[in-house]
């Protein structure tokens, strides 16, 4: 089944109307913002996952995440630095309009990771585009809402840090384990625009 032709039009009536919540981040904090890039696809509307590079100093090295990455003290907004950052990072290239809300920011207090505050954006990709490998990416997949929202696919991940274990919930896709801030953002948004109205 295919995804009805109105959905782009579902997609922005709710986040139109959608408050997001925000960050109070204290000064020196750092913004950021990501893109859940959505196209629609035979089975139904997919969204773009990144595999991040593995590097020493990225605390999210070899995660699983969506494309985005630090504003930039040239970027006018918090748009323009994930635009700006899905280009560099996969070489697709959208517009303002592309952009159709935003979702919940983000602000994590582990003292695992940089003080950072970070605003997720949803993006929908009408024209075809194919996505490039880059130094800060080691490769991508496209996944359906429909499998992001199943719950076979749900599960959890457990890590040791300093003699505490700590579970996450995950969603396990194709090999592929999404968890912590992404796995947050992608629920924010699955709860948001309550999939089933996609008729997949």
């Amino acid at each position: 089944m295919t995804v009805r032709s109105s959905f782009p039009d579902l997609l922005s009536d709710r986040l139109a109307t959608y408050e997001p919540l925000r960050v109070e981040a204290a000064e020196g904090t750092t913004r950021a913002a990501v893109i859940l890039l959505l196209r629609p696809s035979d089975d139904g509307a997919e969204a773009l996952f990144v595999v991040r590079a593995e590097h020493p100093t990225d605390p999210w090295s070899g995660h699983v995440a969506l494309p985005g990455g630090r504003m930039d003290p040239g970027d006018p907004d918090l748009v323009h630095t994930a635009l700006r950052e899905l280009r560099e990072e996969t070489g697709l290239r959208l517009k303002r309009p592309d952009i159709v809300g935003r979702l919940d920011e983000l602000h994590p207090t582990s003292r695992h990771i940089p003080r950072i505050a970070i605003t997720p954006f949803v993006g929908w990709q009408s024209r075809g585009g194919t996505v490039r490998r880059t130094v800060e990416i080691d490769g991508h997949f496209w996944a359906p809402l429909a499998e992001l929202r199943a719950p076979s696919r749900r599960s959890s991940l457990v890590l040791e840090r300093e003699g505490d274990s700590f579970r996450f919930p995950t969603i396990e896709y194709a090999g592929y384990t999404v968890w912590g801030l992404t796995y947050s953002i992608v629920r924010n948004f699955l709860d948001l625009i309550a999939v089933g109205d996609e008729r997949q």
